[in-house]
């Protein structure tokens, strides 16, 4: 059985130009550069390929995690 082609959209704003600069900007970066930009990033996600069936179990884990970032957090008794 042949798979249908997924048919892909570009971002709004996004042209096929802006996406393979992209593309090659990464692609040409050694891998020092890339470590560099990612440790110079403030930015306090990651990317990972995880299995369809866990996506349920990753998104209540998120969910869950970003409950108790946002709660009020309570001060050590060292800390006052």
């Amino acid at each position: 059985m042949k798979k249908k082609p997924i048919k892909q959209r570009l971002s709004e704003g996004w042209t096929l130009r802006d996406v393979q600069e992209v593309a090659n900007y990464y692609d040409n970066q050694s891998d020092a550069e890339g470590a560099a930009e990612t440790e110079s990033s403030n930015v306090e996600e990651t990317f990972m390929a995880i299995p369809w069936k866990l996506v349920p179990r990753v998104r209540k884990l998120l969910k869950e995690h970003e409950s108790k970032s946002k709660s009020p957090r309570r001060k050590s008794p060292s800390a006052a």
